[in-house]
């Protein structure tokens, strides 16, 4: 089903419609009193800053002590490198996720002015369970990268380059987690979604429910 079948069909209809230049208010609007996906995100995001001060710490007392500063280095460099290369990752890997569950119109949209970046799957329509392997598929890919990196290169420069990724990726998590809770906030409905390119727009429908007999 495309999204032109699915706007025209009287069974299915609209519920939301998120602009993708103003998303922050509307993706706290639905985080705000979820119990499941916000709460994840609440604790990734957590553990991130965790793992970051743990890491700035780990890496300062070698200064302190010895005045080597090359971890520092290396942990800044790690910072550096996850808000230039590793937010095109970030994206990269949505939009193979985008291929793997079938989407193919894929495009890259981004506002500077509140350094929010997405990837756009236009008039692809998506259900529940295949947002969620689209949703998911950052977090999982660059934390278990980020997790290996660390474990490859224990007690070397390079730890703490994966370590401040690890960190700090948790953040640009938070609008992929806020978007499925939207999903879940109405889990008892059946919910579709797609993307258009055209309007900046990213509407969301679901099917209407069979009228009860007296």
């Amino acid at each position: 089903m495309n999204s032109k079948e699915l706007v025209n069909n009287p069974d299915y209809e609209q519920i939301a419609v998120l602009d993708h230049q103003d998303m922050k208010p509307f993706l706290l609007k639905e985080m705000a009193d979820n119990q499941g996906w916000a709460k994840v995100s609440n604790m990734y995001q957590l553990l991130g800053w965790f793992t970051l001060v743990l890491g700035i710490f780990k890496a300062f007392m070698p200064f302190y002590a010895r005045r080597e500063y090359i971890y520092l280095i290396y942990l800044l460099a790690g910072v550096c490198f996850l808000f230039t290369v590793g937010v095109l990752l970030h994206e990269l890997v949505h939009a193979l996720a985008y291929r793997y569950v079938g989407a193919r119109h894929l495009s890259f949209g981004m506002n500077l002015k509140k350094f929010m970046f997405y990837v756009q799957a236009d008039g692809e329509v998506l259900d529940y369970r295949q947002f969620k392997i689209v949703a998911l598929a950052p977090a999982v890919v660059i934390g278990v990268l980020s997790l290996l990196g660390m474990a490859v290169f224990y007690n070397q420069p390079l730890f703490y380059f994966f370590l401040a990724i690890l960190g700090l990726h948790s953040m640009c998590c938070a609008g992929d987690f806020g978007l499925l809770c939207f999903f879940q906030n109405r889990e008892p409905e059946e919910i579709f979604t797609f993307d258009c390119k055209q309007e900046g727009k990213t509407c969301f429908y679901k099917r209407r429910r069979e009228k009860q007999g007296c």
